[in-house]
């Protein structure tokens, strides 16, 4: 069976320390979502999850290896794993979301090179652990605003057909509204899963202006956002955090949050606007 030899820190989970994960423990993983911080729910009782729809909605399973870029984040939550997306900007840089990874003391495992999640042997998928983690100086979860980080890795990974990197945006100015983009992710299959999805699934759909987005959000959403249509019951809703969005292959957003009424209806999904973070992210990854 496919074991794994990375050894969570027992200033992370006194639970797993000097303990293997196994194949077994990365199943048992759970998608890490803003709306379910209770802090956020206090401030913002519109996100609280409670039949949400919590995965990729509306979309179909992702082509093998077309998104190379994509990595499957391990993150040691009190006694159990969670789990989010991110995208590898660099040899030795994820850009993912800070609210995935702000916990004190955090470990990240992460997997490169994987459709499966957590990665069948077959695959071959490159694992690695960090925690050089580096947050937005800004991020604050009772605002919603600067939900970016930074994952530094050790040594550069070896890219391949398997492992690639995803372009950052050049023109900082467009706003992408109109545009078909896309998303993926292995947030939860169904409603009733607790666990995240075997395989990586993507979902495309039109970025809209920030305004009608800001009036579904009473207001919270700022020009730091950029929101993905939900219309048809195609979109993130509130899983997949952290992972990318793309257009033609570079990176504009990284999932954030959505509501607890479900893209299933129609509601948009939030994600934190790269293009408003290029500065930061230039002068903080390593490339």
């Amino acid at each position: 069976m496919w074991k794994t030899v990375f050894l969570i820190s027992c200033l992370v989970a006194a639970a797993f320390c000097a303990e293997e994960l196994t194949y077994e423990d990365f199943k048992k993983a759970t998608p890490l979502y803003l709306e379910n911080d209770p802090d956020v729910q206090k401030q913002f009782p519109f996100l609280k999850m409670e039949d949400a729809d919590t995965r990729i909605v509306g979309g179909e399973e992702a082509v093998p290896n077309s998104r190379n870029y994509q990595v499957g984040l391990y993150i040691a939550v009190g006694l159990s794993l969670g789990f989010c997306g991110g995208s590898l900007i660099s040899t030795r840089t994820v850009l993912t979301a800070a609210h995935c990874v702000d916990g004190n003391n955090a470990v990240v495992t992460m997997f490169f090179g994987a459709h499966n999640m957590p990665p069948l042997a077959s695959e071959n998928a490159t694992q690695i652990a960090s925690s050089n983690i580096i947050l937005h100086p800004l991020w604050q979860r009772n605002i919603l605003l600067h939900d970016i980080a930074l994952i530094i890795l050790n040594e550069p990974i070896t890219l391949s057909d398997r492992i690639g990197i995803v372009d950052l945006p050049t023109q900082l100015t467009d706003s992408y509204i109109g545009e078909t983009v896309l998303v993926s992710g292995w947030g939860r299959p169904s409603d009733s899963s607790n666990s995240i999805s075997p395989i990586l699934r993507e979902v495309t759909n039109e970025i809209i202006s920030n305004y009608p987005c800001r009036l579904a959000y009473f207001g919270i959403v700022s020009p730091t956002h950029i929101c993905l249509s939900g219309l048809n019951g195609r979109g993130t809703c509130n899983g997949d955090s952290g992972g990318p969005l793309v257009v033609n292959r570079t990176q504009i957003g990284i999932v954030s949050f959505g509501s607890g009424w479900g893209c299933a209806h129609g509601w948009p999904s939030v994600f934190a606007r790269v293009t408003s973070y290029i500065n930061w992210i230039t002068a903080n990854a390593v490339w």
